[in-house]
């Protein structure tokens, strides 16, 4: 309960779980708000899609936060496939409760004002610059992840419901005083008592190990002298990081890729749109009666910007006088952007376009022509790319070669080291366990192990170890799985029989104390005293102190026994004679409250993705080999 409570500290997520869903889409970017063709599906939900386009946003964001929070070791980690197949069967779990918890929201009739979409994009520090809301900094962060603001409005609308019917039902719990009261009672509780050690050591020399006993013990532990399956291998790595070292780009390669690749320098004309939103709502035809009476105000010369502001239902284009900023093709709604790029002049208003999110007037405000980068700004760019290209070349080439050299001669590495000048070595024996680098991928291991390379011998197909590096192996000498016979391992077995024996006998002798202890009659100098300890102390050994904390109070002029093994071997008599309760703080009850609230919350919140989840047809498409599978 305690390690809950504490845990519970950090558990504030509870109570902005959705917003942060919200966000991460925003950063992420999404795409299936406003695209029309259909996208395989990586699970069901109640008969609806999880998109594989969703799916893989919220993995590449599962991705960039755990590399934000592991630093330099998640490259490390991302190596091993099993790190990558959790997180995307985290990521599946994670969109299945989402969405059941979006259709429970919706079955609930729940509804979201447009005034508060608005003050909830208003109060996202993404969209923030020195505390303040930042209407360009919105602008050019939703064009970034793929958003309209009426998509992203839209879609934040569903996460705000969901966020509220979720919290309208956490937000219900409530702990008591007498609960917060209680608990800093029991997170300060100390108690009294003594301990004594039986020193394992005092043991050790009275045991005499018979050999039946050795034996006996070594049938019963043979699992322990298990060896592993062995390999000595001979292998010639690929490194595309060498081939790298000899790559050298001149100017000529560098001005001939500019040349031919002036429209990846270059930029589009860009084009300023404001507009003016009339959502459709519950009634379409007064939606777009209104539109054609703002179109024929301005088509008398009413200003464009001042209608946008008192009329438009865009959460915020309106109060900058409906502006859009630059926008490029393929970011907004079809029929938006055919009347949009239609406008040829600055000034030019369209007639009332209808679409997805409702009826708009629009009208182009600036345009920005195209330029060309030089090229002496882009120069270390085409280095890099061609750099890339050339080695990737290179690299597939190399694989190709050494490929059809290890078929042609089978059984040795000599033609590809003469023709090619790569480096063929050797290893010792080693298990899956301990394989060197480059062969302790699971790729290569998979192969080094298996039976046709053991019993031919012959050379590999090329293995890829990593993006950047792959090995041709030949299996040289193969052990199998033995065990180590009693004879090897015979003094280890000896003193894990002496050991046990002497605990056997420490343990008699602890018994005894502890009974001597209950009657009254110890040695009270043989013991320690333990003096209103708590539970964090560090001034006794672990096992005493959680020992201690594990029995029962006992009654008052009585003394509560028990015994426990620590981890130096010794076996450790505690008695427990008292408690005293920790003191009451009303400096710290708020804060204890808010933990203890949060507990309560998180545990409401598994309980209705339990109850959902125990109701629903949930289908996860996602195969095994999709799991296992994603490039580093």
């Amino acid at each position: 309960m305690l390690d809950k409570i504490r845990e519970g500290s950090q558990s504030l997520w509870v109570k902005i779980f959705l917003v942060l869903i919200a966000l991460t889409f925003a950063l992420a970017g999404i795409g299936g708000y406003i695209a029309n063709q259909p996208e395989p599906a990586v699970a069901k939900v109640n008969g609806e899609d999880i998109t594989q386009a969703e799916f893989d946003r919220a993995v590449e964001s599962e991705r960039a936060r755990q590399k934000q929070q592991l630093g330099d070791f998640y490259d490390q980690l991302a190596r091993d496939p099993r790190f990558t197949q959790r997180i995307r069967s985290q990521v599946v779990n994670d969109l299945v409760n989402q969405k059941l918890l979006e259709q429970a929201a919706s079955e609930s009739g729940l509804r979201v004002s447009s005034a508060q979409v608005k003050a909830a994009i208003a109060d996202m520090a993404s969209f923030k610059v020195a505390g303040q809301f930042d209407n360009d900094l919105y602008l050019t962060s939703l064009r970034s992840a793929g958003y309209t603001p009426e998509s992203f409005a839209q879609a934040l609308r569903g996460d705000l419901v969901t966020q509220q019917f979720v919290q309208g039902v956490i937000a219900s719990e409530f702990v008591l005083p007498s609960e917060v009261d209680a608990t800093q009672q029991l997170i300060g509780q100390t108690r009294s008592g003594e301990y004594a050690e039986v020193a394992l050591a005092d043991y050790l020399e009275q045991v005499e190990v018979a050999d039946e006993d050795v034996q006996l013990w070594y049938e019963a532990n043979r699992q322990l002298f298990a060896v592993p399956e062995q390999v000595k291998v001979a292998y010639v790595t690929i490194d595309a990081g060498e081939l790298a070292e000899n790559v050298e780009i001149s100017d000529e390669e560098v001005t001939a890729y500019y040349e031919g690749n002036k429209n990846r320098y270059g930029t589009e004309p860009q084009y300023r749109f404001s507009h003016i939103l009339i959502e459709a709502g519950d009634d379409e035809a007064a939606a777009k009666a209104e539109a054609e009476a703002l179109l024929t105000e301005l088509q008398n010369g009413a200003e464009f910007a001042a209608l946008a502001k008192e009329h438009s239902d865009d959460v915020f284009s309106g109060e900058a006088g409906g502006d859009l900023d630059f926008i490029q093709k393929g970011t907004m709604d079809e029929d938006f952007e055919a009347a949009a790029f239609a406008l040829e002049n600055v000034g030019d208003i369209s007639e009332v376009v209808e679409s997805s999110f409702g009826y708009h007037i629009i009208t182009l405000t600036d345009v920005k022509e195209g330029s060309v980068t030089p090229l002496a700004e882009v120069r270390s760019e085409i280095v890099a790319n061609l750099q890339e290209q050339r080695v990737k070349q290179s690299y597939y080439e190399l694989q190709q070669q050494v490929s059809e050299l290890a078929f042609e001669i089978p059984d040795t590495f000599e033609p590809i080291q003469e023709e090619l000048g790569l480096t063929a070595k050797e290893t010792d024996f080693f298990s899956r366990n301990n394989a060197p680098a480059p062969l302790n991928s699971p790729a290569a291991l998979a192969e080094l192990f298996s039976d046709v390379l053991i019993e031919e011998q012959l050379n590999s197909e090329i293995i890829e170890v990593s993006d950047t590096t792959s090995v041709v192996v030949r299996v040289l000498d193969y052990k199998e799985e033995t065990t180590q016979s009693l004879d090897e391992v015979r003094d280890q077995v000896v003193e894990n029989v002496r050991r046990e024996q002497a605990q056997q006998l420490a343990q008699e002798a602890a018994d005894a104390l502890a009974r001597q202890l209950e009657a009254g009659e110890a040695d009270a100098s043989a013991f320690t005293a333990l003096e209103n300890v708590a539970r964090q102390t560090v001034d006794h050994p672990r096992g005493v102190t959680q020992l201690l904390f594990a029995m029962s109070v006992p009654a008052a002029d009585s003394v509560a026994v028990d015994t426990v093994s620590l981890a130096n071997g010794n076996i450790a008599v505690v008695a427990l004679r008292s408690m005293q309760a920790g003191e009451v703080s009303a400096a710290q009850a708020a804060q204890l409250k808010d933990q203890l609230q949060n507990n309560v919350m998180d545990e409401t919140y598994r309980a209705i993705i339990q109850a959902l989840r125990a109701d629903a047809d949930v289908e996860i498409l996602l195969s095994s080999s999709q799991t296992e599978t994603e490039d580093n």
